[in-house]
C-alpha cells in the first residue's frame, strides 16, 4: 500500500483520498463513525476513483484517524492506496456524509458479492420485522457486483432502484449509527423483493409456506430450481442418489462431480478432514467452493463425485440458504448452476420458467433483477494457500494492480475456461468466469459481457490482444474488431500472467504445463520451459512431439493418446504388448489408429503435458473416455495414495523423451504392480522433468526466478512436489494466487504483453 503524506505534521486539516475496494463494503459509514469517535469535523463522499474525506481537528486525532482507516477498515474493504495532504481548515462543526460525485475519468473497484454476515443472521432469527426475511442484508454484507448497474455504488445505480424504501427502512439507511447506514440493498418484507414458487401448476407467494414446501420436495428426493445471487441454481438432497441422477439427466452431465453445500462448518468436518487454511477460506466472506481431498467417510450419494476421493464443498452464503436448511432433513445439498451442460447459468425469469418446467421439485423465482450473472468461485488449497480454479462470485471484479499502464487494452482470453480482461490505467479488471467458447450461448455471453464491462467501466478499447490460435472464437472476435491486434502465444501468456500478478519486471524461467496451446511452429505445445519477459520468450525445452490421432477428439478419448505413446515407444510391436489396455481397445481400433498416424491423417504433433497425463490414465485402464474436461488427470490424481520417492526414466536435454518411462510403466503393469505405486512414480517423474528443465534454463540464463503456470499445476501433488525442490535449490518460485493457473488466467498475460509491447 502506497502512502503520500504532508511534511507538516502539525496541520489540523487533511484531504484524504482512499483507493481500492472502498465502495459497497460499508466504508463511508466506517469513516463517518471513526471521525465522530475522534471528534473530527469534515465530510466523506464516494467518487468513481475512490472515497474522499476532509478531516479537521486536533492534530493528534487527525493522526489517529489516518492510522485507523488502514488498520480498522471493514473486513471486505481493501485499501490499496491512501493519499493525504494537509489543507486549510474550513471551520466545519460536524462530520457528514455528502452525496457521491460522478466522473467518467477513473473508476474505483466494485465490491464482489459478500455473504450474509453473522449480525444479519442473528437478526433474521430474532423476533422483529425481518424475522425469516430472505433478502436481509446490511452495510457489511449482501449483493454487490451482481446488482450494480452503474457507478458510483449508490442505490439508484443498482437493481434495487425499483424498490422504494419504506418508512421503517429509510431511517435505518439515513442513520450513521445504524448497521444499515447507506446499505444500498436495504429492504424488508414491506418494501423489498419477494419470492414466488411454482410447483405442479400451483403458485405460492407466502414465504413461510413456500420455503416449507420446497424443503418437503427436496426431502422427498425432488430437484428444485432456485434463483440465487448471480443466476439460477439447481438443488437436491446430496444423500439421495436417485435425486442426483435426475439432476444429472436434466443437466446432461453424466459424470462430472457436483459441488456440495453443507449446513455448517461442523457438518463439513463430519465428512471431510479439512485443514485450518481450508476452514478459513470456507467461512470467509467470499464463500467459494473449496476442493477438499480427504473425505473421512462418504455419506453422500456415490454418483455425486463419480468415484473421485475429492469433493467440492461450500457453505451457505445467502439468507435463503440458511432458511432452506431449516426445512431439510439432510445436512448437505447439491447446489449447482442452473443450466444445461456447457451453457451459461440462466438469470432471466422467462427463460428459467421455460427451461426448468420439467424438473420435479418446482421453480423458485424472485423479482430482484440480476444485473450480471456469476457462477460460484472454486479454489483449491495448495501449499496451504488458496489457489483459484474458477474466478467468479466473491472475487470478481476485484482488479489486479499492475506495475505498468494498460489503459485501453482488451484481452479476450482463450477458448476454454474463458475470462477476458480490460485495462484501466495500472489495473487489470478480469471478467467473471465465462466458460468454454464452443457454443453460441457462451459466445453470446462473452460478447455481451465485454459490452457490459465497457459501459460500466467507461472503457473504450484502443488495442486488442488474443491467443495465437486462429480458430479460437475469442481470436476471431479480436480479428473482427478491426482494432490494432497483438497475438500472444498461449504459454507465454500463462507465464506473463503470473509476472503481472507479482509485478515482476525482469526475465523469468517459466514452466508452463497444460493441455493445448498453439505453438509458433504450428504444433500443439504444453510442456514448455521458457526464458520470458513481457516482450518475448525463448523456448528452452519441451517434451518430445508425439502424434495426436484425432486431434481435438483425443481430449475426449484419452485412449488415443495412450495408444499413440505406445506406438511411439515400441513401434509396431506395441500391438503385441500383453497389457489389458490393448485388449480393451481391440485390434481393429489399434490398426486404424496406427494407420492414421502412419499416413498423418488428422494426427497433429503434440508435446502437451496434459495429453501425457491422458495417455498414462488410459494405458493404466483408469480412464479411456473423458466425460468432462480433464477427467483423466483428475482420476490419475485420485490414485495418489501410495507414498514413494521412486520415479521413472526420462532422457534428453532440450527435448525430453518419455519412452523410458512408458517402457517401465508397461513392465510394472505386466508385473501387476499396484496402480497407486505406478501413478505416484509417474507424478514424481513429471516433477523431476520440470526440475531438469529449470536447471537447464538457469544454466543458460543465470536466472533464479521461476514461474509455474498452466492447468497441470492445479494438480496438488505435482505442485507441492516441485515447489520445495525448487526452493531447496535456491530458486524464487512464483505461482498464481489471484487468477487461475488454467486458461482463466490467460487474458491477464495477454494484457501484460500488449501493454509492454506498446511501450
Amino acid at each position: 500500500m502506497n502512502q503520500r503524506i504532508s511534511k507538516n505534521k502539525n496541520c489540523q486539516a487533511y484531504h484524504v483520498h482512499m483507493k481500492g475496494r472502498v465502495q459497497g463494503v460499508g466504508f463511508r459509514p466506517f469513516v463517518y463513525n471513526l471521525a465522530k469517535s475522534l471528534h473530527l469535523a469534515g465530510y466523506v463522499f464516494n467518487r468513481p476513483d475512490g472515497v474522499i474525506a476532509h478531516i479537521e481537528g486536533n492534530a493528534k486525532d487527525c493522526d489517529a484517524f489516518l492510522h485507523l482507516i488502514r488498520t480498522k477498515a471493514p473486513p471486505a474493504a481493501n485499501i490499496k492506496d491512501t493519499i493525504y495532504h494537509s489543507t486549510g481548515t474550513k471551520n466545519f462543526h460536524d462530520f457528514k456524509i455528502i452525496p457521491s460525485r460522478q466522473s467518467d475519468r477513473i473508476i474505483t473497484e466494485i465490491s464482489p458479492d459478500i455473504s450474509v454476515c453473522n449480525d444479519c443472521l442473528k437478526e433474521m432469527y430474532s423476533e422483529n420485522r425481518r424475522n425469516h426475511y430472505p433478502f436481509i442484508n446490511c452495510t457489511n454484507c449482501g449483493p454487490r457486483f451482481t446488482i450494480v448497474d452503474d457507478f458510483p455504488y449508490d442505490r439508484v445505480n443498482t437493481t434495487m432502484n425499483e424498490f422504494t424504501m419504506c418508512r421503517n427502512c429509510m431511517p435505518e439507511f439515513d442513520d450513521p449509527l445504524d448497521r444499515r447506514f447507506h446499505a444500498q440493498p436495504i429492504s424488508c418484507p414491506d418494501c423489498g423483493p419477494v419470492y414466488e414458487y411454482f410447483l405442479k401448476g400451483k403458485r405460492y407467494t407466502n414465504f413461510e409456506k413456500l420455503i416449507k414446501t420446497i424443503g418437503e420436495e427436496i426431502n422427498k428426493g425432488k430437484v428444485v430450481a432456485m434463483k440465487g445471487l448471480g443466476g439460477y441454481n439447481l438443488s437436491c438432497d446430496a444423500t439421495n442418489a436417485k435425486a442426483v441422477e435426475e439432476l444429472r439427466t436434466f443437466k446432461i452431465r453424466e459424470k462430472k462431480p457436483f459441488a456440495i453445500m453443507f449446513r455448517s462448518i461442523e457438518t463439513v468436518k463430519e465428512i471431510c478432514n479439512i485443514s485450518v487454511a481450508e476452514e478459513e477460506i470456507l467461512i470467509s466472506w467470499r464463500r467459494p467452493i473449496v476442493i477438499i481431498d480427504q473425505m473421512m467417510e462418504n455419506t453422500l450419494a456415490s454418483n455425486i463425485t463419480s468415484g473421485l476421493n475429492s469433493v467440492g464443498v461450500f457453505l451457505p452464503y445467502l439468507p435463503l440458504h440458511y432458511l432452506l436448511f431449516d426445512q431439510l432433513d439432510s445436512n448437505a445439498i447439491v447446489l449447482t448452476s442452473g443450466n444445461e451442460s456447457d451453457i451459461p447459468i440462466l438469470c432471466k425469469e422467462k427463460k428459467a420458467l421455460e427451461a426448468f418446467q420439467k424438473i420435479s421439485g418446482g421453480i423458485l423465482i424472485n423479482n430482484r433483477k440480476i444485473a450480471r450473472r456469476a457462477d460460484d468461485s472454486v479454489v483449491k488449497m495448495i501449499s496451504e494457500h488458496p489457489r483459484i480454479l474458477r474466478r467468479a462470485r466473491g472475487y470478481t471484479p476485484e482488479p489486479i494492480d499492475l506495475g505498468f499502464d494498460a489503459s485501453g487494452i482488451l484481452a479476450v482470453g482463450a477458448e476454454l475456461s474463458n475470462c477476458f480482461c480490460i485495462g484501466k490505467e495500472q489495473q487489470a479488471i478480469l471478467s467473471q468466469h465465462i466458460g468454454d467458447l464452443k457454443n453460441m450461448e457462451t459466445y453470446d455471453f462473452f460478447c455481451e459481457n465485454i459490452a457490459e464491462f465497457s459501459r460500466l467501466y467507461r472503457f473504450q478499447p484502443h488495442q486488442i490482444a488474443c491467443d495465437l490460435h486462429p480458430d479460437y472464437l475469442s481470436s476471431q472476435y479480436a480479428q473482427e474488431s478491426n482494432l490494432p491486434l497483438i497475438r500472444v502465444q498461449h504459454h507465454h501468456a500463462h507465464i506473463t500472467a503470473v509476472m503481472a500478478e507479482y509485478k515482476i519486471k525482469e526475465p523469468v524461467i517459466g514452466i508452463s504445463y497444460d493441455g493445448v496451446g498453439y505453438g509458433t511452429d504450428g504444433n500443439i505445445w504444453g510442456s514448455e520451459a521458457l526464458i520470458a519477459d513481457y516482450n518475448e520468450f525463448n523456448r528452452i525445452s519441451h517434451f518430445e512431439y508425439v502424434p495426436l490421432p484425432g486431434g481435438d477428439l483425443a481430449t475426449k478419448q484419452p485412449w488415443r493418446s495412450g495408444l499413440s505413446y505406445l506406438y511411439h515407444t515400441f513401434g509396431i510391436n506395441c500391438k503385441n504388448l500383453d497389457i489389458p489396455f490393448l485388449t480393451t481397445i481391440g485390434i481393429k481400433k489399434t490398426n486404424q489408429l496406427i494407420e492414421a498416424i502412419d499416413h498423418s491423417v488428422n494426427s497433429p504433433l503434440c508435446c502437451s503435458a496434459g495429453r501425457l497425463f491422458d495417455a498414462i490414465a488410459a494405458i493404466l485402464g483408469i480412464c479411456h473416455q473423458s466425460n468432462y474436461h480433464a477427467e483423466a488427470p483428475l482420476r490419475l490424481e485420485n490414485y495418489l495414495t501410495h507414498y514413494t520417492n521412486e520415479s521413472y526414466t526420462f532422457s534428453g536435454d532440450r527435448i525430453i523423451s518419455c519412452n523410458g518411462m512408458i517402457q517401465e510403466i508397461v513392465k510394472d503393469i505386466q508385473k501387476c504392480k499396484p496402480l497407486e505405486l505406478i501413478v505416484t512414480k509417474f507424478h514424481n517423474t513429471v516433477a523431476s522433468i520440470a526440475m531438469h528443465q529449470v536447471h537447464l534454463a538457469r544454466k543458460e540464463s543465470k536466472i533464479n526466478k521461476v514461474v509455474l503456470s498452466g492447468g497441470t499445476f492445479q494438480n496438488k501433488y505435482v505442485t507441492e512436489k516441485i515447489v520445495p525442490l525448487l526452493r531447496k535449490n535456491q530458486y524464487n518460485v512464483y505461482y498464481p494466487q489471484e487468477v487461475p493457473c488454467n486458461d482463466g488466467g490467460i487474458a491477464l498475460g495477454q494484457l501484460a504483453v500488449a501493454a509492454n509491447k506498446r511501450k
